[in-house]
């Protein structure tokens, strides 16, 4: 057991937790609120199974956290009207002072976005008591049709967009203005033509100096899997990142500020990752991420036949159950190897950028000092010096329970 791993996190994460704060001590409060709307359009949808609201409405729900005074943003998302309730975005947007909005934009003209958006933040600022929703910046996520809803949406209101999440459509960013909002494509190796055509899209859009990346979830074809592994510490880094002055202008991160990541040969080996001024490959060819943690995060993401195995404890998605985590709590992490793999030295746990010790008896115990969102991971390599990753689990730490 490693006993100073607890020490050692401490330490390193105090300048991570610097520019983070939250009064929340991370439960649920009784004054959570939802609110719903239905938001009168100026051109009617058309028939079809997968509008909600009547051809001549969109229809907005949001959730509130009842412990934060001023809500900084929402994240967004415009084709999943259920969003609002899923504890493990819950649980991250009340550390970043945000709620989340979601609606149905499907039929709805793409011209119409800005202001039905703002019709409804509006709406709800009057109705919540917290005016400032009325300016609240934004943070799209989608999948498949709502992926491409979320792009769109940057384009029309880049000066608003904090940070783009699209799941499973070829898409980017699409004009000059949106080129520094930080924007994570993920997608199904099998889901059609995704993977030949973001491929091929990566060099144009960071040619164009477009702060982009991609990531396969592989073997998989047209589902959201794991992505919230990823988009969570994506949208953690570029909301510290872009908001961190407390003002309502978003600041620009500087691409020479980020990390890339090298994919040419992330099919049969480790992809390679490095800061913007230390990478060796071309940068316009190259994932860009906003910070070290989204570039390891997303180096263990894309590993393609993972021989290591995180068991414990369990990420985002595929079913596994979404246990909110505390500060100071024991932290149990358990791995194992998949398949013959004979290692050369131990398998070593990392946080984020933090390796906070070996596991022994297949088994590490820790605690996490301070609150934030957590990539987890392990990293070994065998006789022949073959380095190895496992994908990694995500997990939310709220502070200590009052």
């Amino acid at each position: 057991m490693i006993r100073n791993s607890t020490i050692f996190l401490s330490l390193t994460l105090l300048l991570y937790m610097s520019s983070f704060s939250s009064a929340s001590d991370g439960t649920a409060s009784d004054q959570d609120a939802y609110y719903e709307a239905l938001i009168k359009l100026e051109i009617p949808k058309k028939k079809s199974k997968r509008i909600e609201g009547g051809e001549e409405h969109v229809p907005f729900r949001i959730w509130i956290p009842g412990d934060q005074k001023i809500i900084r943003g929402v994240t967004f998302n415009p084709f999943y009207t259920k969003a609002v309730t899923q504890k493990h975005w819950q649980s991250a947007c009340r550390m970043w002072g945000f709620g989340i909005l979601s609606s149905n934009f499907f039929g709805v003209k793409k011209t119409e976005f800005p202001s039905v958006i703002q019709k409804a933040l509006e709406k709800f600022a009057k109705e919540s008591k917290h005016l400032e929703l009325a300016q609240a910046k934004i943070a799209p996520l989608g999948m498949s049709s709502g992926a491409g809803m979320s792009v769109t949406i940057g384009s029309l209101i880049p000066e608003r967009t904090v940070v783009m999440g699209p799941v499973c459509l070829e898409v980017a960013p699409k004009n000059e203005a949106s080129m520094t909002i930080p924007t994570m494509t993920i997608f199904g190796e099998r889901d059609g033509k995704q993977y030949e055509k973001l491929t091929g899209k990566l060099p144009l859009i960071r040619g164009q100096g477009g702060q982009f990346s991609i990531a396969c979830q592989w073997r998989r074809r047209h589902e959201f899997g794991r992505a919230n592994n990823l988009l969570f510490p994506l949208f953690d880094s570029a909301i510290r990142a872009r908001m961190k002055d407390g003002s309502n202008k978003l600041l620009t991160i500087k691409q020479d500020a980020g990390w890339l990541g090298d994919l040419s040969h992330w099919r049969d080996d480790v992809a390679t990752v490095a800061s913007y001024n230390e990478f060796k490959g071309d940068k316009s060819k190259a994932c860009w991420f906003p910070d070290e943690r989204t570039a390891r995060a997303w180096q263990a993401f894309v590993t393609r036949q993972p021989k290591l195995v995180l068991t414990e404890p369990p990420g985002l998605g595929d079913g596994q159950p979404f246990i909110l985590r505390h500060v100071d709590e024991k932290l149990t992490i358990a791995g194992k190897t998949k398949g013959k793999l004979e290692l050369e030295g131990p398998i070593e746990v990392y946080v984020a950028t933090v390796k906070v010790g070996n596991l022994q008896d297949g088994k590490l115990e820790t605690q996490i000092k301070y609150p934030g969102i957590y990539p987890i991971y392990m990293k070994a390599k065998d006789k022949a010096g073959k380095t190895f990753l496992s994908r990694p689990n995500t997990i939310v730490v709220h502070p200590k329970k009052q």
